[in-house]
């Protein structure tokens, strides 16, 4: 069963500020909303439309890691791994200083993601990360909040995990 979550606001500030109106549930204007949500398995719904069309963006992420060698099975098996759920490891932009043998770095703010492992001479690919978004509804049409939002409630209930579905409604924003 899902749980309805509120976006945080300052995420949707950021976004939106990013993007202009008319490119706002683009590709690549979704990607940027996601890299902003720190979840790696979530739904996401928000929808606009103040004094205008109600228009939704409904879209999954599901961040995982497949391995790139056989011998890091310990990262899961292949495309069915969450990230959050992978040993332990530095993660950021650039390298950990002190490393000793065996240290996992998932390497972000590049595409694509990777976990690199330290075998005491450099950094080798251990695993692939996937964080591709899945794009139901693109605002394309018409679409209210709460169709919107039963329509992801009913995608959720093919999930075998407990996930949150994070919302935004600014399409009522001041006509209550």
């Amino acid at each position: 069963m899902a749980r309805e979550k509120p976006l945080d606001l300052k995420i949707v500030q950021e976004w939106l500020a990013a993007w202009d109106e008319t490119e706002l549930f683009s590709e690549e204007a979704v990607r940027h909303l996601q890299s902003l949500i720190a979840d790696p398995n979530c739904l996401v719904v928000i929808t606009r439309g103040v004094g205008c069309e109600r228009r939704s963006l409904i879209f999954r992420r599901w961040k995982f890691a497949f391995p790139a060698r056989p011998d890091r099975a310990d990262l899961g098996p292949p495309l069915a791994t969450d990230i959050g759920k992978i040993p332990s490891m530095f993660s950021g932009a650039v390298p950990p200083l002190a490393t000793k043998i065996g240290q996992l770095w998932h390497r972000t703010g590049v595409r694509p993601e990777t976990i690199l492992e330290w075998d005491g001479m450099e950094l080798i690919i251990a695993a692939h990360v996937c964080d591709n978004p899945v794009i139901m509804k693109q605002g394309l049409q018409p679409c209210d909040f709460q169709e919107a939002l039963a329509y992801a409630h009913d995608h959720a209930q093919w999930d075998k995990c407990e996930l949150f579905i994070y919302t935004c409604d600014d399409s009522t924003w001041g006509s209550a």
